[in-house]
């Protein structure tokens, strides 16, 4: 199976590695550096800015991931490549869509996004769905291999939050998930992935200090009302591989 990979920064080339040795992979970087980099790994990989788009071969795929961090005009640029409408179409959002929304959170709930990233990805998404193969997969807060919000919040006093949930997915089930998807054909779905376990921000950031041998943050009391995302509608379909 030929599979086209838009973005390939953290996740995108995660996912790349995965796939490679059993699919036709193919992708796009902003470096002309990195294309070799990604031959040498079975990766046929082209350059792409936003002053052009992907070529048509590289739109031709049986399945296109699209994994570009959002920017201001990003659709009307998306709008302008020539998509092959046959191709199952991926689209990695962010539950960030949810915003203002409180409480337990499932594919149902209408998305309330407060930032403009969030405003474009739900504009985005609404777009996708136009697609006639299409799945939607919203990402909680990513950690893994050297991606761990606890580095940043090390040391620091007096943050706000302390007893709200975390509602984090780790880079191995965000591959895990979207082979899942790609493998089982589960298309024409909205999927919001984060992890089943959500201690608080305090109990959560905290033991990774203290595991990671840094200054543990020190939260305050601040009451505010956060939110669960739901793992349920995926969990239907995949186990969760890793442990917060």
């Amino acid at each position: 199976m030929k599979i086209s990979i838009i973005g390939l920064g953290w996740f995108g080339e995660a996912l790349a590695g995965e796939l490679s040795s059993q699919h036709d992979v193919w992708g796009t970087t902003r470096s002309e550096d990195k294309i070799s980099e990604f031959q040498k790994k079975n990766i046929t990989a082209e350059k792409l800015t936003v002053s052009d788009s992907p070529s048509e071969k590289l739109l031709s795929a049986d399945v296109i991931v699209l994994n570009i961090p959002p920017f201001h005009e990003q659709l009307s640029w998306f709008k302008s490549w020539p998509w092959n409408k046959q191709a199952h179409l991926i689209f990695i959002s962010s539950t960030s869509v949810y915003g203002k929304n409180t409480g337990f959170v499932d594919e149902t709930i209408l998305p309330m996004p407060e930032t403009e990233n969030a405003r474009i990805l739900l504009e985005e998404e609404n777009w996708i769905k136009f697609f006639p193969v299409h799945t939607i997969i919203r990402f909680g807060g990513l950690i893994g291999l050297n991606r761990h919000p606890g580095k940043s919040l090390s040391g620091r006093a007096n943050i706000a939050g302390g007893n709200l949930p975390v509602n984090l997915i780790h880079l191995e089930d965000c591959l895990g998930f979207v082979k899942t998807v790609i493998d089982q054909k589960l298309a024409n779905e909205t999927f919001n992935l984060a992890h089943p376990d959500h201690p608080s921000r305090r109990d959560y950031y905290q033991k990774y200090c203290l595991e990671q041998n840094l200054t543990r943050p020190e939260f305050n009391d601040s009451l505010e009302s956060g939110k669960i995302i739901s793992h349920d509608k995926v969990s239907k379909f995949y186990k969760f591989s890793h442990k917060l």
